[in-house]
This record gives structure tokens, sequence and C-alpha cells, in this order.
């Protein structure tokens, strides 16, 4: 590229023909920012361009570190590599423009108080004369752009600086696009790493079984993964045994450990030895193998449906409640340390009860320390009076109005529940079971069969059009309103028949929303479309949202009571 001597001339014409230039070095300058997202490679074409432009011996661009106290040259252009040299933030030229935030034109450095003269030594170049502009980025200095020796003995004149300041613009502003754009996709990783890890949690969670399988469990992770687990499983005399446990701390760490206690758990728990044996045993194993300090707090059991005995171990948990409709509530604190802590001179009691048409209740800490807008935490008594208050419920909805009830709370740890009761008593019938997209075109093929099960049930003709109203009505809010009409959605219908009630339970995948946020409309000033939740209210005998049995998205359960 040409020197700019026409920038230092009288005449309008080459002052006009170096505007022009300076205009195409922006231009060229933009068109290398926009062709990589590489801040080293931004900067090495753009400190050659500079150089080449104003007629330099030499220019480098420093960057401050995350440390904020080194500058660190990540690109330089001249006879000497300078490049990784890292200078502290107020040493030399270079520095007092960093922390001042003001350009820097020295006509002979050796003259200036600042000039760090043992870089010149270090490297065999010689500084004559500097030029340096701060790298601003909102208000904030990043680096400093600094060009060295005018060619051919001359100064730099006070139209270099401007030009260099004009310069500095654009390349700091492609400095932290690239930057943006980086930690835009770092998150994007991590983001995908986290889902995935979640999505190997989710898969070690028991499947769903239908009734009359005596052990439901529910759980919702506070951050992106989860401590907590729960398990179930079926010996080869019926006896079921269950597991629910917390490992300590949070973070991909803790979300490993929990795999590894999941899975010795539910192994040594196919042998079937007494409960606390069972917890001895897997003590030793984590003991052996020490996690960093962490350590997991577990309860363990076997639930027989012969003798409708349930005996069980708590090592750290909050207690165990019991609850059934003809006594009060009983509860049994933990009677050992968690797992992991200590290897020897460690007994773990075990305990025992009938159940009676009773439900008992396992639950981690993060149910126990969730906090209202008040900071106050719930404590096992809310729990009790959430049990209370649900006890009529099935199961699944006693512990999905649990997890509910945690989420209205701010959860500062993942909140699991467990819950071992025989069903014998609850005769349930799944009438229908349907997946399909969010998306309206699906809603006549839905209304069809609604209209067949709900005849099937022995409802009549208008009950049935009421009742395939309010499920449009239900499904059209989850299209509109929870998928803001992004038909990829994917929703869930199943209905069944529980005693002489039918429920059914509408579930989509959406951002969470709460009962205490949705509520019939005053009909004394109803709007247009805003009367859906009214007319379900109507239609329904009861209905209410709960959590799901995986924590993701959304549960709305409508009852209606057959004639």
């Amino acid at each position: 590229m040409k020197p700019n001597n026409q920038l230092f001339s009288n005449d309008p014409a080459q002052q006009s023909a170096g505007t022009l230039e300076q205009l195409s070095l922006l231009a060229d300058l933009s068109q290398d920012f926009v062709k990589s997202m590489d801040i080293n490679d931004i900067l090495r074409r753009a400190v050659t361009r500079i150089k080449s432009y104003m007629d330099a011996e030499a220019a480098s661009v420093f960057l401050v570190d995350k440390t904020e106290e080194n500058l660190v040259c990540r690109a330089s252009a001249g006879p000497v590599d300078v490049t990784s040299m890292a200078l502290k933030t107020d040493a030399g030229i270079i520095g007092r423009t960093f922390t001042t935030g003001k350009s820097q034109m020295i006509k002979d450095a050796r003259k200036d108080a600042d000039f760090v003269c043992h870089v010149d030594t270090l490297t065999g170049f010689q500084t004559r004369s500097v030029l340096c502009a701060p790298l601003l980025s909102q208000g904030k200095t990043i680096g400093v752009i600094q060009v060295l020796n005018k060619l051919n003995e001359s100064l730099f004149q006070r139209r270099d600086l401007d030009i260099l300041r004009l310069l500095a613009t654009p390349i700091a502003l492609a400095v932290q696009n690239a930057r943006y754009t980086l930690n835009f996709v770092e998150q994007k990783r991590i983001k995908k790493e986290l889902t995935l890890a979640r999505k190997l949690q989710r898969s070690l969670l028991p499947g769903r079984l239908k009734p009359p399988f005596p052990v439901v469990g529910s759980n919702i992770s506070a951050n992106e993964v989860s401590g907590d687990f729960y398990d179930y499983f079926e010996l080869n005399d019926g006896t079921v045994g269950f597991i629910i446990g917390d490992v300590s701390g949070k973070g991909l760490d803790a979300s490993m450990l929990m795999v590894r206690a999941s899975s010795l758990l539910r192994w040594i728990g196919k042998d079937k030895l007494p409960p606390g044996q069972w917890l001895a045993k897997a003590n030793k194993e984590l003991c052996e193998k020490a996690s960093r300090g962490l350590f997991v707090c577990a309860a363990v059991g076997y639930y027989d449906p012969k003798t409708d005995l349930a005996t069980w171990s708590n090592a750290g948990l909050p207690p165990v409640i019991y609850k059934c409709p003809k006594c009060n509530i009983q509860t049994w604190n933990a009677d050992a340390p968690p797992l992991g802590i200590k290897a020897s001179d460690l007994s773990f009691e075990q305990q025992s009860l009938k159940l009676n048409m009773g439900g008992l209740y396992f639950l981690t800490d993060g149910l126990t320390d969730a906090r209202n807008d008040n900071n106050e935490r719930r404590e096992l008594e809310g729990i009790i009076e959430d049990i209370k208050n649900t006890e009529s419920e099935s199961p699944e909805v006693r512990i999905g109005k649990l997890i509910t009830s945690a989420r209205r709370h701010k959860l500062n740890d993942d909140a699991t529940v467990l819950l071992i009761e025989r069903r014998d008593h609850l005769q349930e019938e799944v009438l229908l079971t349907e997946y399909f997209k969010a998306s309206p075109c699906q809603l006549k093929q839905i209304r069809h069969k609604i209209m067949e099960v709900s005849k099937q049930t022995g409802f009549n003709e208008q009950c049935c059009q009421q009742i395939i109203l309010s499920l449009d009505e239900a499904i059209t809010n989850i299209i509109r309103h929870a998928y803001k009409d992004n038909q990829q959605g994917d929703i869930e219908l199943e209905i069944k028949t529980q005693n002489k009630t039918m429920v059914f339970y509408l579930r989509d995948f959406a951002p969470e929303v709460y009962d205490s946020s949705i509520r019939p409309r005053d009909l004394s000033n109803p709007l247009p479309g805003q009367m859906g939740i009214n007319f379900i209210d109507s239609v329904m005998d009861s209905w209410e949202f709960a959590t799901p049995k995986d924590g993701y998205g959304n549960l709305l359960i409508m009852k209606k009571e057959i004639e």
C-alpha cells in the first residue's frame, strides 16, 4: 500500500485522496474481520495492513489478560516478532495508554520517562518514535495498538495519531465480537455436554410402571444436572427394592458420583441383603474409592406385597414420613451418617412397618430446604402439611404436587421424593395414550379419539362434547402459550379411569408454569380468547397442575366423575 504522503499536503485533491484511502483501509479491515472469528488471525491481518498504511517500521496489538494484570501481545508485524510478550498493565508507554485510556504520540521514545528500554535490549530493535491508541469497548479499555518508527527517519504527526485512533475502533469491536462468538460457542458446547449428562442421568431413572406397582418416584434438579437419584426394581420372589439418594455438592463431579452411587446401590440391592448390610457394603465401596470429599446421603429398603411389610435403612436423608387415612403422621430420623465418610465402626440400623393402606415417603433435603419469598425454609412440617392436603389423590398426583409445591419456592438443591404404598385398592385402567406434535392439524384426530373413549366410559353426547371442548382448549393453550406456536413441541395425552373417576393427564415439555399463576378469569369482564380456563373449570370436577415424574415441563390433571 502506498505511503500516505498526501495526508500532509495542502492540496484539497490530495487530502480527498487520503480520506478515500482511509475509508478503503477501514473497508478492507472490516471485510477481514467478517471472514474470521479467530482473534489472533484478525489481529495479524490488522497490524500488517496498518504498518504498511502508516509507513511504519513495526506495529503490534496488546490485549489485557483474564487477570487484568498483564497486557499480552497477540499480534505483531515488523523485523522482530514480539507476539506473546507480556507487560504489566502499568508498565511503559503501552501501560500508560491502557491505564489512562488516552492515545500517546512520543516523537523521541528515549526521552520519555515510561519508556521500557530493556525490551529493545532483549530484541535488538531500536525504538525511536511511538504511537499508541487504546482499544475501547463499552467504555472499557481492553488493549492497546502500537505503531513504531516512521520510515525514512521522519516523525509521526498529529494526523497519524488521529488515523490510529480511528482504526482502533473497528479493531476493538472485532475483538469483542470474536470474544462474544467464542463465548457463545463455548456456552453452547457446555450446554450440549450438560444436556447429554442430564439425559444420561434421566436414562438411569426407572421407567413408569403401571399400577398396582407399589413404588412411585419423582425428581427435579435445581441446576442443569442433578446429584439426586432414585430407583426401584422387582426381585424374583415379588419383593420390590427401592433406593433414594442425594450426593453432596453440585455440578458434574456430583452428577458423576450420582451415577456411580446409583449403579452400586442397585447392584448390591439385587442380592437382597438386609437394608443395614446393604448400606454397609455400599459405604465400604465408596470409601475405598474416595470422591474428592463428596459423600452420599441414601436410604434403601424392600417392600413385600405379600406381607405388606416395608423394611428400610436411612443414612443421612431427612426423616421418613408415614401417613395413612386412619392414623396420625409418624416419622423416623436417619440413624446413620452419609455414605463415603467413614469406612469402619459404622452400623446401619433398619426399621420395619406394615403399611396398612398408608404411604411411606422418602425425600431429599431439596424439598425441606426450598425457600419462600421471605427466604424461610419449608422444613419437614411444610412437607407433612402438603401430604395431609393430598392424601385423597393417587400416588402419582401426590408426589407430583409435592414437587410442584417445592418448585413454587426457590430451589437451592435438587428435590426428590419416593412413595411406597400398596395400591391394590386403586382400580385403574388406561383408556388412551397419545403422543403428538403441538400443531393445530393434530386436533381433529385427537378430538375423535377423546369422543370414542368418553362414550365407552358412559358419558352422554352432551357431556362428551363438553369434555372434547375442554381438552381442545387445554391443548390450544399449550400450542399458543407454552410452545408459542412452535409446532415441533411434543404433547402427551393419557386418559384413565381410577375407580369412579375419569382422569385426563395432559403433559407438555415447555418451560414450567405454576398453578398459582393460572386461574379462571373474572366473568364480569370477559375478554375474547381468554375464557378457556373458565370453561375447563365449569366442565371438569377438578383440575390442577403437577410436576411430571421426570421433572420436565408441565402436567395438567383434569378429573370428571363418572355418572
